[in-house]
């Protein structure tokens, strides 16, 4: 039966107020939905999330705690639109922020304080970057690591895997993933140290006092810091200041060794300073063993170091200023090989080191950086013993500038561009005054997609070398190139990462191998082109708990254009670009811990070779093995070192070991006690090196010590 009209009029109007009451409901559940605050809280330096962030609307007296990504959500009460937003975590300086959009995902950056945390993030990345997402990458502690009797850099590299050491006794340089040392890359703060006489760095002039921390980055690395990074990259991290604190080291050891070490820092906001010093010494004659078991004795292989820098930073609001000065002075003698030995070479280097630093944080997305650097290096070497008297002096005057400036876009997108420029002027005896422009510019790009890290980037370097010839013409080299790289990167659940980069790098020409003086047997070239290489790289990472950690890392290059010394037509020697290489290596890193032992290792296999031929100086094996227990303030440690066959010879096949030197392993104890008297620590600390007196040699005919011990005091304050 159809409705009346009356009841028609009663329905509609029922209709009418379930519809409004409908509306008012909608408005109000908005109203509640509205007054969530969601988002995330990220570090302001490296763009990554905070985790377990305090965050809080300090004026309602609400609080949350973000999750293990930085994401929160805030809940407040209803109709709010703006309110006030406070977020705090250890390690992080707390910040407050205005009328926060309720209706909109916020997101809150907190600047780091100098609290020092768990998660470490790689400096030697343009941008800072989480380990985890870092690839094959190792940090080694410097300012906060036992000296162990250790004087310098080049003796603690030794523990980071796919480091090829080339130990002269008292001059140690060092190659990564097979590369040769020139085509291995040392920086301080980020500025390059390798001299481009010869693309070489000596680590025994850089002592543990200078150092925060050492990264070992392995892999091509042009894409970000150009020429000379085709294994990858050493980067030597200066100390930041900290609450006052003094902290000093003195030793003794066997074979003339004494050391003293120390460290000052202090911070009172706005300013801050930290400054270091060390003397080193070592004696110069120790005895060894040929391989016939004849007894010898090595002389003139001391050395004698010493060290000072000094480092200030003023950091107000969004400016940042920091000048840092570094002097060393390194004397040695220069003993030559067993088969033709120098009694009376010595060396005598000088090197000092300016670098002023301007940071301005634009915005809580966005920063620039600037650097202006100035590096001078004087070596004097002299041997009275040879038939010529060799009395030759090398200054390298290095000058130059670099900005970078960073914006993060989204929670998903950091873009990074730069640019550099560098005046290098060489004044050699042997060779002249080279002189070498260098400008460059790259662009970095990091997108993030759930777990995953794109990083795509490319950096365009040009180089001017030029020479003035005896005849008064000029020889000049130009080189351009461009070198790009492709990274990506996986974060699983808590427990796996994943790797995987491809990309070119590339080797300059030294100033020896353009311009090297014509004589009768050798002259340069200045028509070098650079060596090149082409990279691919595999890691995977795991951890099981806390307690257990592993990496296996694979990587393939192939290398062109390698340079090599070659007779012409009338059998002068010249530099000519005419090689190939191949080289393929697996790294292991494993780390097992408990409260009161441990055992940290790394192995290497690697295949280096060209025209089927190993390449010299490199082992195809080699391992570290550094188990440890400690209970209370005693720790007893053990490393064992082990080093394959390598030949020496470009000439020698295998296995033909003529041309060779043989394998070796070493066995080193220490003993630490560490008790502590109110707010003085102290340790001390002893051990022997080479325990079972292993005669070895890293170079032919350059001998390294025998059995020694060592006993050093440590104060902190």
């Amino acid at each position: 039966m159809p409705p009346t009209k009356s009841e028609g009029r009663r329905q509609k109007s029922e209709s009418r107020r379930t519809g409004a009451a409908g509306l008012v409901l909608l408005l109000v559940l908005g109203a509640a939905r509205a007054a969530t605050l969601t988002g995330v809280v990220l570090d302001a330096a490296t763009w990554q999330p905070v985790s377990y962030a305090a965050v809080s609307a300090p004026n309602l007296d609400l609080n949350t705690i973000a999750d293990s990504a930085g994401a929160f959500a805030l809940k407040l009460e209803p109709g709010l639109s703006r309110v006030t937003v406070a977020a705090s975590r250890v390690g992080y300086e707390e910040k407050r922020w205005e009328k926060v959009d309720v209706s909109r995902p916020a997101t809150l950056y907190l600047r780091p304080s100098p609290v020092r945390l768990e998660g470490i993030s790689v400096s030697a990345f343009r941008t800072p970057s989480p380990l985890e997402r870092s690839g094959p990458v190792s940090i080694i502690e410097g300012r906060n690591a036992e000296a162990d009797g250790r004087l310098s850099l080049a003796e603690l590299l030794w523990v980071s895997p796919s480091v090829i050491s080339k130990d002269y006794g008292n001059l140690t340089t060092i190659g990564l993933r097979g590369a040769n040392t020139e085509q291995t890359l040392i920086l301080l703060d980020g500025v390059r140290l390798n001299s481009a006489q010869d693309n070489l760095f000596d680590l025994t002039t850089l002592p543990l006092t200078l150092p925060e921390r050492i990264e070992v980055v392995r892999g091509n690395s042009s894409a970000l810091y150009g020429a000379n990074s085709i294994g990858g990259l050493v980067n030597v991290v200066t100390p930041e200041p900290d609450r006052f604190g003094v902290n000093a080291t003195a030793g003794i050891g066997s074979f003339g060794k004494r050391y003293l070490q120390a460290t000052h820092s202090d911070w009172s906001a706005p300013l801050g300073y930290v400054v270091t010093a060390s003397l080193n010494r070592m004696g110069d004659s120790f005895s060894y063993r040929d391989t016939l078991d004849s007894v010898h004795e090595r002389v003139n292989s001391d050395i004698n170091s010493q060290d000072v820098m000094a480092k200030g930073v003023f950091a107000q609001g969004a400016h940042r200023v920091s000048l840092l000065g570094e002097y060393n002075v390194t004397r040695r003698g220069e003993p030559g090989p067993t088969s033709w030995p120098a009694d009376s070479a010595r060396m005598d280097d000088y090197r000092g080191i300016v670098h002023l630093s301007y940071d301005l944080q634009e915005a809580d997305n966005a920063r620039l950086e600037s650097r202006l650097y100035h590096h001078q290096s004087w070596r004097h070497f002299w041997n009275p013993d040879t038939l010529s008297w060799v009395n030759d002096t090398h200054v390298t005057t290095v000058s130059g500038i670099m900005a970078k400036q960073t914006a993060h876009f989204t929670r998903w997108a950091t873009v990074i561009a730069g640019l550099e420029g560098g005046r290098e002027q060489f004044q050699s005896t042997a060779i002249g005054t080279p002189l070498r422009w260098t400008g460059a510019g790259w662009a970095e790009a990091r997108l993030r997609w759930l777990s995953f890290d794109i990083v795509p980037m490319a950096r365009f370097d040009w180089l001017g070398d030029s020479r003035q010839r005896s005849d008064s013409t000029t020889a000049r080299s130009n080189t351009r190139v461009v070198s790009p790289k492709l990274s990506l990167s996986y974060s699983g659940p808590g427990w796996l990462d994943l790797y995987a980069s491809a990309g070119r790098s590339f080797r300059a020409p030294t100033f020896n191998e353009l311009y090297w003086p014509e004589d009768p047997w050798t002259k340069g070239n200045p028509q070098l082109k650079p060596e090149w290489a082409t990279s691919v790289d595999f890691n995977t990472s795991v951890r099981y708990a806390s307690f257990l950690t592993g990496r296996l890392g694979l990587w393939h290059s192939f290398l062109t254009d390698l340079i090599q010394w070659q007779p012409d037509s009338a059998w002068v020697y010249r530099p000519v670009n005419l090689d190939t290489a191949t080289i393929t290596g697996g790294e292991l890193e494993l780390a097992l811990t408990s409260r009161h032992a441990g055992i940290v290792g790394n192995a290497t296999y690697m295949l280096a070779n060209s025209h089927d031929m190993d390449l010299i100086y490199r082992p195809r094996l080699s391992f570290v093995l550094s188990p440890w227990a400690g209970w209370g303030p005693a720790q007893l440690t053990c490393d064992v070192r082990y080093t394959g066959q390598r030949y020496t010879m470009p000439d020698t096949l295998p296995p033909n070991g003529t041309n060779s030197l043989p394998s070796f392993m070493l066995f080193d104890v220490g003993l630490a006690i560490t008790p502590t008297f109110g707010r003085v620590g102290t340790a001390l600390r002893g051990g022997i090196r080479n325990l079972f007196d292993r005669q070895y040699e890293v170079m032919r005919g350059y001998p390294i010590l025998g059995r020694n011990w060592y006993v050093e005091l440590e104060l902190k304050l």
